[in-house]
C-alpha cells in the first residue's frame, strides 16, 4: 500500500514556488546554537552531551526539565523538521509534554537563515557533492529529496526526463526503507503523505 502510494505521489514533482536549482549547499561543519541555558540533570544532561558530540545538522533537542527527559533528532533536511521530530520524541517520554521546551539546535556553520531555497541534511549535502562529481556535460542527471530525509539521484542518463524519473524512483525506494528502519515514535510524522513525497531539487542538463 505505501509503495503504491509513493509511486503516485512522487509524480507530483517539486512545489510550484521552488525552481529545480533552488538549493542551499553547506559545508561539513556543524555548530550548536543554544536556545535555553538552564542547568540539566540526569538523563537530560547525558542526552545533551551526546547531542553536542554527534548531532550533524540539521538537529534539535527538546528538554523536559522537571522530569529530566530529552528528545533529540539530527541529520534532518531542514531545521523545522528536526525540531518537530525532537519535540515529538520528548512528548512521547513525558508524563506532562507541556514541560518540553526547545533547548538547542545544530545547524551548518555557514548557515544563513535569510537565504532562499531547499536545505539538505549533513548526509544529503555529502550525497549532493558526490552527485555533482558524477555529472557529464553530454548526459543528464537529477537530485530528489523528501521531507522525511530520503534522497535519490541519477547521472549519465540519456535525457532530462529519464534522469528525473530515475532520481524520483530512487528517492521513493529510500523513503520506503527509511520507514522500515524509523523509530516507532516517529512513524506518524515520517509516514504522512506530505513527508514521503519526493520532489526534484536539482537537475543537470
Amino acid at each position: 500500500m505505501i509503495r503504491h502510494a509513493l509511486a503516485f505521489l512522487h509524480l507530483v514533482g517539486a512545489p510550484a514556488h521552488l525552481a529545480a536549482q533552488d538549493i542551499q549547499q553547506h559545508g561539513r561543519h556543524t555548530k550548536i546554537e543554544m536556545v535555553k541555558r538552564f542547568e540539566l540533570r540526569g538523563d537530560a544532561r547525558a542526552a545533551f552531551r551526546q547531542f553536542k558530540r554527534k548531532s550533524d545538522y540539521f538537529g534539535a533537542i527538546y528538554i523536559n526539565r522537571p522530569e529530566r527527559h530529552a528528545g533529540a533528532h539530527a541529520n534532518a533536511n531542514s531545521l523545522w523538521l528536526a525540531e518537530a521530530y525532537a519535540q515529538t520524541l520528548c512528548h512521547k517520554q513525558s508524563r506532562n509534554p507541556d514541560y518540553c521546551v526547545l533547548y538547542a539546535r545544530s545547524v551548518p556553520k555557514d548557515y544563513d537563515r535569510t537565504a532562499f531555497g531547499v536545505t539538505l541534511s549533513h548526509a544529503a549535502n555529502k550525497d549532493f557533492r558526490e552527485y555533482k562529481k558524477l555529472q557529464n556535460k553530454k548526459r543528464s542527471g537529477a537530485f530528489a529529496v523528501a521531507d522525511n530525509g530520503a534522497i535519490g539521484y541519477s547521472w549519465a542518463e540519456p535525457s532530462s526526463l529519464v534522469a528525473r524519473e530515475q532520481a524520483l524512483h530512487r528517492c521513493t525506494k529510500a523513503s520506503v526503507k527509511l520507514l522500515r528502519e524509523a523509530p516507532q515514535d516517529l512513524l506518524p510524522l515520517l509516514s504522512s503523505p506530505a513527508r514521503q513525497t519526493c520532489h526534484i531539487v536539482h537537475t543537470s542538463n
